[in-house]
């Protein structure tokens, strides 16, 4: 193994975590089937990409993510999809991407073969809700925040296609699709 790549490797991460930078470029082109992503620069960052299929019953779950600790709120955050990332693809994606601190994401897709009525419950359905953390109050913040995402990304591609991409401090997003079939 050559261990001047490694270096290298680590060096690069640290880079990126400190600047608070993260960058997709022309990757997962192409791709099919099932394709998840997580990529995150700074700190205390969650994310999930969550895929459940079920054949005759109920397709329970729970994602939960809990955030404790203070962040630096002024630092500068950019998160980029650049190229002609996950172009021509086909199936189900789910991208998180986050520069920052203290970001929680979540991709969710449930499908239930199933030959009975199905219900969602509320533990379900509060997953998609967002609250403030109690000392979150009117912190000033200096930094700048910056997403971009590429004209050419997701161009061309089909099914199922999930992105939460946040650049900042204390941003929660999901995207959630159940499907059942009777």
């Amino acid at each position: 193994m050559n261990r001047s790549w490694l270096i290298i490797a680590a060096l690069s991460c640290a880079s990126a975590m400190a600047d608070n930078n993260a960058t997709i470029n022309n990757s997962g082109q192409q791709y099919s089937g099932v394709a998840s992503v997580n990529q995150s620069a700074g700190n205390q960052q969650q994310q999930i990409n969550s895929r459940a299929i079920v054949v005759g019953g109920q397709a329970h779950d729970s994602l939960v993510q809990k955030l404790d600790g203070k962040v630096d709120a002024s630092l500068n955050a950019n998160a980029a999809i650049q190229g002609s990332s996950f172009s021509n693809g086909n199936g189900v994606l789910g991208v998180n991407q986050s520069a920052g601190a203290n970001t929680q994401m979540i991709n969710a897709v449930r499908i239930s073969i199933n030959p009975g009525p199905q219900s969602i419950d509320d533990s379900v359905l509060s997953q998609q809700n967002t609250t403030l953390l109690t000392d979150s109050g009117l912190t000033p913040t200096t930094g700048s925040r910056q997403v971009v995402t590429s004209d050419q990304a997701f161009t061309g591609s089909r099914g199922v296609v999930q992105v939460n991409q946040s650049a900042g401090v204390g941003n929660r997003v999901a995207n959630t699709l159940a499907i059942t079939i009777k």
